[in-house]
């Protein structure tokens, strides 16, 4: 199978991890080994480029956003967030059952910053930069997160794709206490079956999240995965490079077929097949190539004509442009 639903990288993780790995395997019996927790740390500093004070991992960048709901029903705060943004938030804060206030984005999938504004006081605000399932930016000027931390309780910016669009805010964290930028190295370098995340939060907000997470949740052998991914950043870089360049190629050619993609800035890319999306998706799983369609998912009853294709390698996006193009509009080969 070739799958593209998942947004996970294509390639595999740098050749250190299994170097490190070995190291740590027999400390297995162990919840913590402190050296590695201390290399970790001095790692996530310099590739942040933050003080290690405003910096905490977690076994995925899931759980501070399972967290945030938590944050939200604790302190009975209604959370602001873009529509359409990550799908699995919705079934979340309806579990939780935390009160949502959903901001809708233009046609093109653009933020009225202005008018978002207005609505962030006293709430909970997410902000997915770059945004999924659309991929592209909604905002890039730092500022406009200080404006929101002026008004908002607190604000969350998952920043999950950050190595593709290359803007953070990670630099406002010093002066907000109120701000959690959360990340992961599931993407860019290629370690999502480790389940590892971590957060550049103020020092309010940093001790809000501390006191309700129980301790040690993140393996020994994730932590080893990760230091040693943060210490090949040549490696990842690279991988991100081909992804971009992929990524680039197929939408040229999407917008070349008539297909409407908006700009990516992450991974993926979010297409819209001009029909219900289901027939298009099945018509793509039985030739051995899996995609998300929206057409099931609830609260984007409007977005049921889109796919979310994560970037492949460039043998695996032929392969899909090819059923795609035939599942839509059949006929002859690219």
């Amino acid at each position: 199978m070739i799958r593209l639903d998942r947004n996970e990288s294509p390639y595999p993780p740098s050749p250190l991890v299994k170097e490190i790995l070995s190291k740590y395997v027999d400390r297995l019996n162990r919840y913590e080994v402190e050296e590695l927790r201390e290399e970790l740390f001095c790692e996530l500093e310099k590739y942040t480029g933050v003080s290690r004070e405003y910096i905490d991992f977690y076994p995925g960048s899931s759980l501070p956003l399972l967290l945030m709901m938590i944050v939200a029903k604790v302190k009975n705060l209604e959370l602001l967030m873009p529509h359409p943004t990550f799908h699995v938030l919705y079934s979340l804060a309806e579990s939780f059952g935390v009160s949502t206030r959903l901001f809708e984005l233009s046609e093109s999938f653009e933020l009225n910053e202005e008018k978002f504004l207005r609505l962030t006081e006293g709430r909970l605000v997410y902000l997915a930069n770059p945004n999924n399932p659309s991929g592209n930016l909604l905002f890039e000027d730092p500022d406009f997160v200080k404006k929101i931390a002026d008004r908002a309780e607190l604000v969350f910016v998952d920043e999950a794709y950050y190595e593709f669009s290359g803007f953070t805010v990670k630099d406002l964290v010093p002066e907000l206490s109120n701000l959690v930028v959360t990340r992961s190295l599931s993407k860019a370098f290629g370690v999502a079956g480790a389940r590892f995340g971590y957060v550049i939060a103020g020092g309010r907000a940093l001790n809000i999240l501390n006191t309700l997470r129980v301790g040690y949740e993140t393996p020994i052998l994730s932590q080893a995965v990760a230091l040693a991914s943060l210490r090949d950043r040549e490696y990842m870089m690279m991988v991100v490079e081909k992804v971009k360049f992929t990524r680039d190629m197929v939408r040229r050619r999407l917008l070349e077929l008539g297909f409407w993609s908006p700009e990516s800035r992450a991974n993926f890319l979010f297409i819209r097949v001009g029909e219900l999306c289901r027939r298009v998706w099945r018509a793509l799983r039985e030739q051995g190539v899996l995609t998300l369609c929206f057409d099931s998912v609830k609260g984007f009853e409007n977005y049921s004509e889109y796919l979310r294709v994560t970037v492949g390698k460039p043998e695996e996006m032929w392969v899909f442009l090819d059923v795609l193009r035939k599942a839509t509009v059949g006929g002859s080969d690219l």
